[in-house]
């Protein structure tokens, strides 16, 4: 058979036929992350959502006469030992931060995805753990890149109530941005890092998610890793949560 006369590259040891580009090709998530300035981005979005939810609670507190008794809380922190949920867009930033205090180690990684375990595999009635997050004194360790449903979900009973299993009865103040500004941030993210759309929002219990992003912050190929995780864990957090 006569050659052609176009010159050929030697074809890739390990490329399979018709295969482009490889995932090896393209940034790491954390690389992303940062040129695109998306790490403070997206814990400005929470912030946002934490503030304006906040000041909304206040304002229809005063409204009512009720009192938002979270501000001056110094109960046990019964709320820090529920079922707790996070978007991948809030998972960023408090990994960001694990990386940077150093505090990504294999035994964090190891607590997380213990915890994430427990609240994936138990009834939401039924779970009681301290977060992952919360140091000896019961102080939260992630507070300024905490996720929103942690920042955003207020009573104005009695703060001391939410740590009595006896109390039937608990008032809770939520305000609707609650409700419609994460998924939005979220399909937002989805679509500027370039990730695979799902049938539902990237969020799952707040360990797993955290846990993902760490491992998913050096991969080059985080759009299929973060595609094929999220879902599993998200469909094990709506088992839990159901």
């Amino acid at each position: 058979m006569a050659r052609s006369g176009r010159s050929r590259r030697p074809a890739r040891a390990d490329a399979g036929a018709g295969a482009g580009p490889g995932p090896e090709a393209g940034p790491t998530f954390g690389e992303l992350l940062e040129a695109a300035g998306l790490v403070e981005q997206t814990a400005r979005a929470t912030r946002h959502v934490i503030d304006q939810s906040n000041a909304a609670a206040l304002a229809h507190a005063g409204r009512t006469g009720a009192a938002v008794s979270c501000l001056d809380c110094t109960a046990p922190k019964a709320c820090c030992t529920l079922t707790t949920s996070a978007y991948l867009h809030e998972a960023i930033p408090i990994a960001a931060r694990l990386r940077r205090e150093g505090r990504d180690t294999p035994a964090l990684r190891d607590a997380l995805r213990a915890a994430a375990h427990r609240m994936e595999t138990t009834p939401a009635s039924r779970y009681q753990a301290p977060c992952v997050f919360l140091d000896d004194g019961e102080r939260c360790t992630v507070y300024e890149e905490r996720p929103s449903v942690c920042g955003t979900h207020l009573v104005s009973s009695p703060a001391a109530a939410c740590s009595d299993p006896t109390v039937a009865s608990i008032v809770k103040l939520v305000g609707t941005l609650q409700d419609r500004a994460p998924p939005e941030i979220d399909a937002q993210l989805t679509m500027r890092a370039g990730l695979r759309p799902l049938d539902r929002s990237y969020r799952g219990a707040l360990p797993r998610m955290v846990l993902l992003c760490l491992e998913a912050w050096p991969r080059r190929d985080y759009v299929s890793f973060l595609g094929e995780r999220v879902l599993a864990a998200a469909h094990r957090f709506a088992a839990a949560t159901r």
